[in-house]
């Protein structure tokens, strides 16, 4: 444990690295801390790119030297497979072989090619990984998460785009105990905000910059404003290349970058994890994060709060930086501690896949090092790959439900059945996937006993990335060592293990509910106790390959088994967890939301009269506008730009393009909007009235029953689900006491 793996942490154990910059004329900036002082070094890297062939670099003769990494443009053969790609080019400026390698490939082919991604037969990286991982060097060798110096702010502003708003406040945190906040009490104002922010970073000099939602609204903002202003927007350190740019890494949502500082987004490490809503105000209460006293202010509202109460909107801004900097200790520390391993820069990690964005490049530098050729082209196969299996046994309402864990099953099957992918000669993959494991069970048991260090976050780390192994074998053309046959023995044997389990708590008397690779719900008999429940569960572990192992993930008064990978929970201590689309979405409306939340409490308490008034309580707060339109209203992401919407519009129309579209209302790609039903006028945006109250009542009152009530009709017979949610309070001849209805459930 205290010699590193150079596979696992790269061979150059350099310590301080906080931010590097390369580019392709062969240059690297790479800045390292020690202590409070933080230094740059200038390095000269020779880029690389391996080729199948050398086809497209024929014209260049006598150009291209042979075994030479002095020469200008250099090759050499890798030992590897036929098919493989056992080129390996290098050039001491890599823009001279990119254009050299371009140039000979549309002479091949007869016409412009303009990318290296247009062609088959290559692999290559962006310069600040190729440096990486010919260096064999990674971020924040030696240091703790805290080690770093890390700066969050945050923009507060008149409206959600610089084009028809500005920036009056931003506050600002760090984690050495600075904290201030900065006004632009009116328009001509702003520059100087804008000057001042700058001013702050470059004198405090952190090493990270940090913010919840920085890539989809602070940064864009702040860039737009500037523009506007004309104001150079400098984030990065002296000594490298100034301005912000946007990050090539073909994703439809923007990611930014700078020299010297690393831009990280917290909203992207809260979108890995399984919760309701990536919120800053929603994950801070459900962390137990957000500070004694926390001021809540409805986006729209902040801005007209702060001309009567600009004291209260300080405090707010500066407990959002708060809240930031907290989450980013709960969030960040697993990408952190992967930035230690893989040969990435550490801005990428939070949002990079586990498979490709991480495990792949730990696979590749270690080939690069070894001087061995990568994998080639493999052939595709005519059966689609059998992935993992999941079963649903039964619907509805299900009463004294448990939970048992299939702990990391395929990692565990691919290491004690040693299945690696064929085109690993090296065997560098099951490597990692023992080393990973073993790490993981390290830090796992010190975090447990309590020892002083970042182990809860090394563990997470480790698990990411172990268990993304599967899905890297099976990722097809997305993977460079992919191995489809592999991949089908991993989920072969997981079918038989899941069925060793199933089989096995079928035959002591268990009601299956729902079962998967990750886990089993199952109901026991009335009665039970978790003793004997965890008794249960440690036979059936017992019959398990080594290595698998079921363990128990806690109980519940009641489930309601909605459909594959949709339920609730009612946990004993009165906790509803709800899980999957059908029952938590970003488009979900707060009138709705609550609604669900009151109903389903109810469902699984058995109490169907509570049901019938939780319906009847929302439809009277529709009727009489209780409700606001900020509490009807759903979030909606705009995929499409204006210029491609309107090339789309005449052959489709769409609600919520069109409700901008006719009030004349600018918008971005990737930006999301609230929107409402306003009576008599359609689909229509928040802030036209956000606190109004003219919202379509008849449109909410049918959406309350075909969206929402909707998802109870497993836990009902069709006969008392159509009695508990009919408008009329008038009983029916036939009806049934709502007294006497009981929630049901059946096997499927």
């Amino acid at each position: 444990m205290t010699v590193p793996d150079p596979l696992l942490f790269g061979h150059d154990a350099t310590p301080g690295i906080v931010a590097v910059h390369a580019d392709l004329s062969g240059r690297a900036l790479v800045w390292r801390r020690a202590g409070d002082d933080v230094t740059l070094e200038q390095a000269r890297f020779r880029s690389w790119l391996y080729a199948r062939d050398l086809a497209d670099v024929e014209h260049l003769g006598g150009r291209l030297a042979w075994d030479n990494d002095q020469a200008p443009l250099g090759v050499r053969e890798l030992s590897g497979a036929p098919g493989s790609l056992r080129y390996l080019l290098t050039a001491a400026d890599g823009r001279q072989l990119r254009h050299s390698v371009l140039r000979g490939a549309s002479h091949r082919l007869g016409r412009p090619i303009t990318s290296l991604h247009d062609l088959r037969g290559y692999y290559s990286v962006g310069a600040v990984e190729q440096y990486l991982m010919a260096s064999g060097r990674t971020y924040f060798g030696g240091m703790a998460f805290n080690d770093p110096h890390r700066l969050q702010f945050d923009l507060e502003t008149t409206s959600l785009t610089p084009d028809t708003g500005r920036i009056f406040m931003v506050a600002l945190r760090d984690n050495r105990g600075f904290e201030q906040v900065l006004e632009a009490r009116q328009a001509h104002q702003e520059p100087a905000l804008i000057h001042g922010l700058l001013a702050v970073i470059a004198a405090r000099d952190p090493d990270i910059l940090e913010n919840h939602n920085l890539m989809g609204f602070d940064l864009p903002f702040l860039m737009g404003r500037a523009e506007k202003h004309r104001i150079a927007l400098t984030l990065g350190r002296s000594g490298g290349p100034p301005g912000v740019w946007r990050v090539q890494d073909g994703r439809s949502s923007p990611h930014w970058a700078c020299a010297g500082r690393e831009l990280v987004d917290t909203i992207d490490a809260v979108r890995r994890l399984d919760l309701p809503s990536a919120s800053l105000k929603v994950v801070s209460q459900l962390f137990g994060i957000a500070p004694e006293g926390r001021v809540y202010i409805e986006g729209a509202q902040v801005a007209e709060t702060y001309r009567t109460n600009p004291a209260l909107v300080r405090r707010y801004a500066l407990q959002d930086v708060e809240e930031v900097e907290a989450l980013a200790r709960r969030v960040l520390a697993p990408s952190f501690a992967l930035a230690k391993m893989a040969p990435r820069p550490y801005h990428r990690l939070p949002y990079a896949g586990t498979a490709t964005g991480m495990l792949e490049p730990m696979l590749v530098r270690a080939y690069l090092q070894a001087g061995h050729a990568l994998p080639g082209e493999i052939a595709g196969h005519d059966v689609p790959h059998q992935g993992g299996t999941v079963h649903l046994y039964a619907q509805g309402v299900i009463p004294r439900v448990v939970k048992a864990d299939v702990a990391s099953m395929y990692p565990s099957l691919i290491r004690h059945d040693r299945i690696g992918p064929a085109c690993d000669p090296l065997g560098v993959f099951l490597h990692l996937m023992d080393q990973l494991t073993a790490l993981r069970l390290h830090h796992k048991a010190a975090a447990k006993r309590g020892d002083p260090g970042e182990h809860e976050a090394m563990q997470s780390a480790m698990k990411l990335v172990v268990n993304s192994g599967y899905g890297y074998l099976g990722a097809g053309r997305m993977a460079l060592f992919q191995d489809r046959d592999a991949a089908d023995r991993v989920t072969r044997r997981g079918r038989e293990v899941l069925a060793q389990v199933v089989g096995a708590l079928r035959g002591r008397g268990m009601t299956l509910i729902e079962a998967d690779t990750d886990g089993v719900f199952f109901s026991t008999p009335e009665g039970w106790t978790e003793v004997q429940e965890r008794q249960l569960i440690a036979e059936v572990d017992a019959l398990l390959p080594e290595g698998v192992s079921l363990e128990f993930d806690g109980r519940a008064q009641a489930m309601l088994s909605h459909e594959i990978k949709n339920y609730v929970l009612l946990r004993g201590d009165g906790r509803l967890e709800l899980r999957g689309a059908a029952f938590e979405s970003s488009r979900t409306e707060a009138y709705g939301r609550e609604f669900l939340q009151r109903a389903l409490r109810c469902l699984l308490s058995g109490d169907v009269p509570g049901v019938r008034d939780a319906y009847l309580q929302s439809l009277h707060a529709l009727d009489t506008r209780k409700c606001t339109n900020a509490e009807v209203a759903s979030r909606v992401r705009l995929t499409k730009s204006p210029e491609q919407y309107e090339a789309t519009r005449p052959a489709r129309q769409e609600a919520a393009y069109e409700a901008l579209h006719r009030l004349g209302r600018s918008w971005r790609a990737g930006e999301k909007v609230w929107l409402y039903q306003r009576a008599g006028q359609g689909l229509t945006p928040l802030d036209v009235n956000p606190d109004g109250r003219d919202y379509d009542v008849k449109h909410y009152a049918a959406a309350l029953v075909s969206g929402y009530a909707s998802r109870l009709r497993k836990g009902l017979t069709p006969e008392d689900f159509r009695q508990v949610f009919d408008r009329s309070q008038q009983p029916g001849l036939f009806d049934r006491p709502f007294g006497a209805m009981q929630p049901v459930w059946e096997p499927v």
